[in-house]
């Protein structure tokens, strides 16, 4: 930076200001910055300069200001004495009056805290390989001293966050007065008023919340740190512990994280990026939005310009080589993020405590991620420009429930809102399997039939979608043609709580109104859970609610969670037959764990055969997988709000949702078009070099390992054998009852031949042509 520095120089290893410099105070007044960035929570305060202090030294604290530092003051306050005095016998009344109306900590030992406040783990992903995944939470770093951060890290840092750092007790009156003038001026919150201290203040001791009450306490801890702490230890502790985004705490953290260095090594550009961070860096973190931090860093180096800490050739220098982010990792946990997020959402259902550093085992499986988000995007590359569709999603699940692949949307830089486990929208058609398994356990078969025909309940009165009606019908044609009627008057007849009750066993958690149009999937639910209610219909009836997390452990690796404790049995390996029908049995495929039985494998193995009849003659024809065994059901709401296609094969059950996140109406999308397809090229993929084979329901279950119980070993008991005379076998009380027998058959009358039944004439006929135009 062409500065000489002195290492022996405690504060910071180098002089203050800069030789060739201007000082500080007399750049000072020629700038008047004043930050309209939105992030901001605090102001750019440039009521004068901060110095960075040699160790036990703070200049203007315990010096008078020059000439020109008065008049700058003069002139920020209005020129008003009695501004100045109210100002000062403000700051005294704060710091002699809120310590002993608030109470504070009996010590201060920040030195010792090593864990984050609010509640936050450090939490280390592996996927269903045992590879690196992802991080969440927090990720904290060896302390550095302030010694040893290079000096325009730390000049960056003051430059946008409290530049009066050096010259307040903690709380920076004329900062807070200035900060409501502007928010004042502009009729609402543009700029706040927490200094360094404060915001470590609230980062050691307090919540988040933004209340008077917390705001007092903030400024009194901040007062009470100022006396505990040395300039120079606040900031070095400040610069260790702020929050960076991407879940890094303290400024060499996030060197790891974004330039895969440490800190010491940074260049200047790659300073600016990291001061920018701060004030809002989930939205900021290049993680998240590299363009936006990026914009930030360039911000950061005009501010420095403006001081005059830095020279316009530092600072041309910098901007002429900006700062480059290791990405690699960035893009691989960009397309897990909706899954990691989801089950990161998840974890306190699992485990509890103080913070702590976890490792979390997961089912995700790259490669299926990697196809789900190319199958959705090969959708909507090659959609028409008029079909008003903007997002989708997919999940795809094992027959155990575990979660292979998650797509909660197009893009998750665009939006972190995920529509397979957040959204709630309705199921339609897609919910009939769930019906018919409920009418199935009560009575009904695939050949039981039903008239279509107009049907009211209540004053309701459900449609078809093509509007026509065709009469009598197999409940199995029904479900192939997505027949509404018959599916309301098989619902009505069930009983609507029945329904209910299979649905919620089967892992719908979301509320299920005792409605008719229950029946139409008129209900909100979500994709994860829907295409979860279809495991059971592909394992043999039994319950495997969606999940993520296999195993939990602590950085030791104490077991804090595994969900093998929670299951009761296994399946076997995946039904195989030879040519002559006879089953092979591979004793060393891996078993499949499961929950409870929800459903009798007679009554799963009809609905699969119900459910590939929709594959192959009815709505769902574009999700054909050509000779491979496939099952699903196409769903479509009322005007085209909602299309999804749920269906599953021997190894996989997934879902597909296509819709707008208003809610409005798309043109001509059903659940037979866009999603039937997206599913097919995915389970295409997905099942590219195993061998076909049938969706095989097993009945017989063993227990799982995790369920054996030790045996005390039985007492050996010494038996005495018996010896016993020999009987002869006697034989003529068998041989009197056979000839009894044989005269009885010979005396017997010939039998006559039954008469020939007359030929059956079917009494109703069912008019097919209905269904030629009908998508779902």
């Amino acid at each position: 930076m062409g500065t000489n520095y002195d290492d022996s120089d405690s504060g910071l290893h180098g002089s203050w200001p800069p030789t060739g410099s201007p000082h500080p105070a007399d750049a000072q007044s020629r700038v008047d910055f004043v930050s309209s960035d939105r992030f901001d929570d605090t102001p750019d305060l440039a009521l004068g300069y901060a110095p960075l202090a040699t160790s036990g030294v703070h200049p203007n604290k315990d010096q008078k200001l020059d000439d020109d530092g008065k008049a700058t003051r003069r002139g920020r306050m209005g020129g008003g004495f009695r501004l100045m005095l109210f100002s000062s016998f403000a700051t005294l009344l704060l710091i002699f009056m809120l310590p002993l109306a608030l109470g504070l900590p009996g010590k201060v030992d920040p030195w010792s805290i090593r864990s984050i406040a609010n509640g936050n783990v450090n939490v280390t992903f592996l996927d269903g390989n045992g590879d690196l995944l992802a991080h969440r939470g927090y990720r904290q770093e060896e302390t550095v001293p302030l010694s040893e951060i290079p000096p325009y890290l730390v000049q960056a840092v003051l430059a946008m966050e409290d530049r009066r750092f050096y010259r307040h007790w903690g709380v920076d009156i004329l900062g807070v007065l200035r900060a409501a003038q502007a928010n004042f001026a502009a009729g609402g919150i543009v700029e706040g008023g927490s200094t360094i201290t404060q915001q470590l203040a609230r980062n050691l001791y307090l919540d988040g919340s933004r209340t008077f009450t917390r705001k007092a306490q903030e400024a009194a801890l901040a007062f009470w740190l100022e006396q505990q702490l040395t300039k120079d230890e606040i900031l070095e502790l400040y610069l260790n512990r702020i929050y960076l985004g991407a879940g890094a705490y303290g400024v060499e953290a996030a060197s790891k994280v974004y330039f895969s260095k440490g800190v010491r090594d940074l260049t200047v550009s790659e300073a600016a990026l990291i001061a920018g961070l701060p004030k809002a860096p989930a939205q900021l973190s290049p993680a998240k939005d590299l363009p936006r931090a990026q914009d930030r860093a360039a911000l950061v180096l005009e501010k420095l310009e403006e001081t005059g800490w830095m020279t316009a050739a530092e600072i041309e220098a910098a901007r002429a080589a900006p700062a480059v982010v290791e990405l690699e990792e960035r893009s691989r946990d960009m397309r897990a993020s909706y899954f990691v997020d989801w089950v990161y959402s998840r974890m306190q259902l699992f485990v509890d405590g103080p913070p702590r550093e976890l490792v979390v085992e997961t089912t995700y499986d790259p490669e299926l991620q990697r196809m789900g988000e190319e199958a959705l995007a090969a959708t909507f590359d090659g959609l028409r420009s008029n079909a008003k569709v903007d997002q989708g999603a997919l999940v795809a699940l094992d027959h155990s429930g575990a979660v292979k692949a998650m797509v909660g949307g197009r893009d998750y830089l665009e939006s972190q809102f995920n529509r397979a486990t957040q959204a709630v929208r309705q199921p339609g058609s897609a919910f009939k399997p769930l019906v018919y398994m409920a009418a199935l356990q009560n009575g009904y078969t695939p050949y039981s039939g039903i008239v279509d025909r107009p049907v009211r309940i209540n004053g309701w009165k459900p449609l078809n979608a093509n509007k026509r009606y065709s009469g009598w019908m197999q409940m199995r044609n029904a479900i192939a043609y997505s027949v509404n009627t018959i599916a309301v008057r098989v619902g009505y007849k069930v009983g609507l709580d029945k329904v209910a009750d299979y649905a919620r066993m089967s892992g719908i958690t979301t509320p299920l109104p005792a409605h008719p149009s229950l029946a139409l999937g008129a209900m909100g639910t979500k994709l994860h859970e829907l295409t979860g209610s279809y495991v059971p219909l592909a394992n043999g009836g039994f319950e495997a609610p969606a999940h993520g997390i296999t195993r939990i452990s602590n950085v030791d690796g104490d077991v804090l969670y595994e969900r093998a404790r929670n299951i009761i049995g296994a399946m076997p390996p995946p039904y195989r037959e030879n040519s002559s029908g006879e089953e092979l049995v591979d004793e060393d495929a891996a078993i499949t764990p499961i929950l409870n039985k929800v459903a009798t494998t007679s009554d799963v193995q009809t609905m699969t055969k119900m459910l590939k009849r929709v594959i192959s003659i009815g709505t769902g024809r574009r999700a054909s997988l050509g000779t491979r065994e496939a099952a699903g059901k196409t769903g479509t709401t009322n005007d085209n709000r909602d299309a999804l296609f749920v269906g599953y094969t021997a190894d996989l059950v997934t879902g597909v949702w296509m819709g707008n996140d208003d809610n409005s109406e798309m043109d001509r999308v059903y659940g037979g078009t866009l999603p039937a397809s997206t599913w097919a090229t995915f389970m295409t993929a997905a099942h590219e070099g195993k061998p076909r084979r049938k969706i095989y329901t097993p009945i017989w279950v063993k227990p799982h390992p995790s369920q054996y119980k030790k045996r005390a070993p039985e007492p050996v008991i010494e038996e005495i054998p018996v010896v016993e005379a020999p009987v002869a076998p006697s034989f003529s009380a068998l041989r009197g009852k056979l000839n009894g027998l044989s005269n009885a058959l010979a005396a017997a009358a010939p039998l006559e031949p039954p008469a020939p039944e007359p030929a059956r004439t079917r009494s109703r006929g069912m008019d097919r042509s209905v269904f030629r135009s009908r998508d779902d």
